[in-house]
Formats: C-alpha cells, sequence, structure tokens
C-alpha cells in the first residue's frame, strides 16, 4: 500500500471542525480535541518517553499478530519506541478520549510497552483498565514498567493472554475499547465482532493502525460500512467506531 498517496487523499478530504452537522462530533472537534495535556500529566509524559528513548533493553518478541515491518525478533526497546509506541497526536486523543467521558471500565489489546495504557489511566485515573499481551517478554517489561509509573496504586491489570482466548471468556461490558495489536484485517473483524457482546450503545472504539496495510485498510473500510456502527471517524492512522442508535449514519475524515 503507498501510504503517501493515502496520506495525501486523506489530507484533501479531511474537515475542521466547520462543515460537521453532528453535535457529538462538533462537540468532540470544537471542546474535546482542542483542550491542552495539564503540565502534571506532561510531567509524567516526558519522564515516560525520556525512559524508552534510552532504553538498551532487549525484548525477545513473540509474534502473534502482523508483526513489525522493520524489526528483527529481538528487539531494543528504544527502537520499538521509536517505531510503534503510540505519540504525539495520537497519544493525546486517547488521553481525551478517556479523560472526557464517564468510562468506568476500559479495555486494551495489545500493551506493548505500555504507553497507550498509561494515557488512558492518566486521562481517567479511576477507570478500570485491562489490557492485554500475548508475547510473554513483551508482557514482563511492560508489568515492570506500569509498576514504576503507576501500577499498583493505580487499576490497571495486565494480562498475558491471547486476545481471542480474553474475549471468548470475558463478560465484562466495557465503556472504550482500544484496538491496538495483531494488525490483520481478518482478525481486526473477528475482533470486533467477538466483542459486540462486550460492548453497550456508547461504547467507543479506537481503531489503531488503520492503514498498516492494504488489508487493515479494507477491514476498516467494512466496518464503517457496517449498518452496526452509526459513527464512524477516520483520524488517518486512527479511526473510532460507535453505535449510538439515536443519531443517524454518518462518516467523518477529519484533521486531527
Amino acid at each position: 500500500m503507498n501510504i503517501v498517496f493515502e496520506f495525501i487523499k486523506y489530507q484533501l478530504i479531511a474537515k475542521g471542525r466547520h462543515g460537521i452537522h453532528s453535535p457529538f462530533v462538533y462537540k468532540l472537534v470544537d471542546e474535546i480535541l482542542n483542550q491542552k495535556i495539564p503540565n502534571s500529566v506532561k510531567l509524567q509524559q516526558n519522564a515516560l518517553f525520556r525512559n524508552l528513548k534510552k532504553s538498551k533493553t532487549k525484548i525477545n518478541f513473540q509474534e502473534f499478530g502482523a508483526g513489525s515491518k522493520k524489526m528483527d525478533r529481538q528487539r531494543i526497546v528504544s527502537d520499538v519506541f521509536r517505531q510503534s509506541a503510540t505519540r504525539g497526536k495520537y497519544a493525546k486523543l486517547i488521553y481525551l478520549l478517556s479523560k472526557n467521558f464517564e468510562h468506568k471500565e476500559i479495555l486494551e489489546l495489545g500493551t506493548s510497552l505500555g504507553v497507550g495504557t498509561l494515557h488512558l489511566h492518566w486521562g481517567n485515573p479511576s477507570a478500570k483498565i485491562t489490557t492485554l499481551e500475548a508475547c510473554p517478554n513483551t508482557f514482563a517489561f511492560a508489568r515492570k514498567n506500569l509498576q514504576s509509573q503507576c501500577y499498583p496504586n493505580g487499576p490497571i491489570n495486565i494480562e498475558n493472554t491471547l486476545f481471542k482466548e480474553f474475549i471468548e471468556t470475558s463478560k465484562t461490558n466495557y465503556d472504550l475499547i482500544f484496538i491496538d495489536g495483531h494488525h490483520n484485517g481478518t482478525a481486526l473483524l473477528e475482533y470486533m465482532e467477538a466483542l459486540d457482546k462486550n460492548s453497550n450503545e456508547q461504547t467507543i472504539f479506537i481503531v489503531d493502525d488503520i492503514r498498516w496495510s492494504k488489508d487493515m485498510l479494507m477491514a476498516w473500510n467494512q466496518l464503517i460500512q457496517n449498518e452496526k456502527y452509526q459513527l464512524s471517524i477516520d483520524f488517518f492512522k486512527m479511526g473510532i467506531l460507535m453505535k449510538r442508535p439515536t443519531q443517524m449514519k454518518e462518516h467523518f475524515t477529519l484533521k486531527l
């Protein structure tokens, strides 16, 4: 897939707040996404990023999904952070989504280094977060990293398990679900279908790396056409899906 071509297409059609007729989406863009991350959180964020950038710890990865496009099985943490961690405006996006909605239960598929997990926690410290990591070595590093930042003081439960196995047995209803692992279009569709029982009408699904590959983009396009999801938003790298049965079906391509 030509990512440069995809970005040009996105830039040509992406909107700001003007021309948005959905009150929910207008508020999201006009009020929520314009908020700033407070200095107290920025200090934690900067400390986390600084530690990961300089970490020479090696992790022997066991791949259960599409894997990395650029890195070997044995990877240095600083390289993983640089290549795949949720940072910049997308870290801010998940922080603000976590902060501005009354989430009690959050599920993350794909802990990796724990960067996304911490932004979800910083946004809503009282929410119970369950994060899943299939690779046992990555799980061990992430658990230690989360412990150094906020866990066990914060309500974060990290589990070393396959996504499919966890979803099959989970009976929890989640208010926010962040899918940041596997990176395979067929698997994404299967997870979304399986998670239907774990979601409600207002659950926010955040799907990362929707343009990771051609099959991921095809899966994303299938999801936005699915009548089950009345609201979908394309932020280029990440996408948002919600059921919201009370509103007419709408899709937005928005600048972040």
